[in-house]
């Protein structure tokens, strides 16, 4: 009786393995070949070959293909998902710190990029350049940031960009982007920018964009410190399968520019907090397009955040498409590396016209498996 019972389980054993080894995991394609892989369930990549890469930096190489898009239309949330007060802040809040850029980066990329400084420094030269402003009696307040000499080439500043790509129809766009880590070995040392997901995945069409290429402080058309083509992106599987605003975030890992340089020589990295109260002073960023000349120069709102829901943060700012990624700092501090300057949230949208945008709450349900995943 028990030999039979054996051979029963070992037949049973063997069909299992026969079946196991029959069965081919398939990795989805995007429609340029890049692979696309699920990391551990919960996040999703798409890598971009060396062959991509060189075709968005010819894309994207003349300021005029540059300055004739359009920046990404907001995604559609629904009304539902912003009813409610946000849950307690879950699992312990976190922090990484920041870094500062190489002290020599500014005089090297004016070697490098000698056309580009010169421009700027011709066109900074005919303008009349004021203070920032310092505050406002509204909920809010809103004022250029890159614009004025004292910031263009400064941290946390230069930390911020613009992040050009085209849609699945081969559609340009832009969205916002900070620069957050120099990465690890995990991702081979590349490194790392946040944006928002639909700033790299189409939630409508279930295609990712393509062709993403990065320009950290970028003025007028200007880019000082040169041309970053992504290697890889990373969205969550909850965004991509949802759309779900508390996990509209994502992350770009970037290759290195024409002069063989990683950006975070030239910017710097952001810090980024986790797991924070849902009342913080935030100082966000982003190239809006409906500020004037938004599209060409950075701009900055100053407000208090509130919950928008689980795990979304809500703000009082005037700019709208554009600004998609780019990043809500709280513990602000100009000219400061290190401890401050943390990236708790991106720009997701919300309603043109009321002064108020949304973003996710940095939590343990979307940086932090977003950044273990990728190696902040």
């Amino acid at each position: 009786m028990f030999r039979k019972f054996r051979l029963i389980v070992v037949c049973l054993l063997s069909v299992a393995l026969l079946l196991a080894l029959s069965v081919q995991i398939v990795v989805p394609q995007t429609e340029t070949g890049a692979r696309v892989a699920l990391d551990d369930g919960q996040t999703i990549t798409v890598t971009v070959s060396e062959e991509e890469q060189k075709a968005a930096l010819e894309m994207w190489a003349s300021r005029e293909a540059r300055e004739a898009v359009k920046p990404l239309p907001w995604p559609e949330v629904s009304p539902e998902e912003l009813k409610g007060v946000g849950e307690e802040p879950k699992g312990k809040p976190g922090l990484a710190e920041g870094g500062s850029p190489d002290p020599q980066a500014d005089i090297v990329a004016q070697m490098q990029f000698p056309e580009e400084w010169q421009a700027l420094v011709e066109e900074l030269a005919a303008e009349e350049v004021a203070a920032a402003p310092q505050g406002t009696a509204a909920i809010y307040t809103s004022f250029r940031t890159n614009y004025y000499t004292q910031m263009w080439k400064e941290f946390p500043y230069k930390a911020v960009g613009k992040l050009y790509f085209q849609d699945a129809a081969g559609g340009g766009h832009y969205c916002s982007a900070s620069v957050i880590s120099p990465g690890s070995s995990k991702n081979g040392y590349r490194d790392i920018i946040v944006t928002a997901g639909h700033c790299v995945y189409d939630t409508s069409t279930k295609k990712w964009h393509k062709n993403w290429v990065f320009y950290p402080a970028y003025r007028n058309g200007a880019a000082p410190y040169g041309t970053f083509p992504a290697a890889w992106a990373r969205a969550l599987v909850a965004y991509t399968s949802t759309g779900a605003r508390r996990y509209d975030v994502a992350l770009v890992t970037l290759n290195k520019n024409s002069a063989g340089k990683e950006v975070t020589y030239y910017t710097g990295w952001l810090g980024r907090s986790w797991n924070q109260g849902y009342n913080q002073l935030h100082f966000a960023m982003g190239y809006p397009s409906n500020l004037s000349t938004g599209t060409l120069y950075s701009w900055t709102c100053v407000a208090e955040s509130f919950s928008g829901g689980t795990d979304v943060l809500g703000m009082g700012c005037d700019m709208t498409y554009g600004s998609s990624g780019g990043p809500w700092i709280r513990w602000f501090k100009p000219y400061q590396g290190g401890a401050n300057n943390y990236v708790n949230s991106v720009v997701s949208g919300g309603t043109p016209g009321t002064n108020t945008f949304y973003g996710p709450r940095f939590s343990s349900s979307n940086i932090v498996p977003l950044c273990n995943d990728e190696g902040c």
